[in-house]
């Protein structure tokens, strides 16, 4: 049994987020991959600008879906599913804006990241992207490939832990790193916004879970 023509329309509005929220993450990782290159400082601030036209864009894509769900509500077999996805769709996407505010803080300071640091919290913004393409797999397949779907959703927990293992080797480097107050302070705040925007997905996952169960 597939989803129903108003469950795939919000997961057609739901793909279109999570598509743009991917988009951030890849400029957020360039960003973290230049941030000691004095010479990248510009065209960094210039990515996170464009991180910001990004999540604007976004949040029309969530007004639209959450307008549609406002429409449809009475109908949907799991509403308050989909209620729940489309918050945690939009409060992942405030967390990555929320980062990009601190990037911007921290290369406006010019403060210099530990490579050791630096090289974990790349490693831990391509983990959140490769979740959050598995969950747009997990959406699209929704609709096509129930059996594959579940599989996505297992991938999704084993990057969940992954990026929850690399979040606590990279606080005991950011704290015992030689760097100011400040600055560890900064990045234990970014690499604790990575750890949280993977616990949402993962969160995200168990909504999904249970709509994919009326489908099989």
């Amino acid at each position: 049994m597939g989803v129903s023509v108003a469950d795939a329309r919000l997961v057609a509005l739901l793909r279109k987020e999570l598509q743009q929220a991917h988009e951030i993450l890849v400029e957020l990782r360039r960003v973290l991959q230049s941030l000691n290159d004095s010479g990248s400082r510009g065209v960094g601030l210039e990515r996170l600008k464009y991180v910001r036209e990004l999540k604007m864009a976004a949040g029309e894509h969530h007004a639209e879906y959450l307008s549609y769900l406002s429409k449809v509500g009475r109908s949907l077999v799991h509403r308050e599913e989909w209620v729940r996805i489309g918050l945690r769709v939009m409060d992942f996407l405030d967390k990555l804006s929320g980062m990009s505010y601190r990037l911007g803080f921290l290369i406006e300071k010019s403060w210099i990241v530990p490579q050791s640091v630096q090289k974990l919290l790349v490693s831990m913004c391509e983990g959140v992207e490769a979740m959050t393409l598995k969950l747009d797999s997990v959406l699209l397949r929704l609709q096509t490939s129930p059996q594959e779907a579940l599989e996505d959703l297992r991938e999704i927990s084993r990057l969940e832990n992954a990026i929850d293992e690399t979040y606590r080797t990279a606080m005991f480097e950011i704290l015992s790193a030689n760097i100011s107050s400040n600055t560890a302070l900064l990045l234990l705040s970014i690499s604790e916004m990575l750890e949280n925007s993977s616990d949402t997905l993962y969160e995200l996952t168990n909504n999904l879970y249970i709509i994919l169960l009326d489908t099989l």
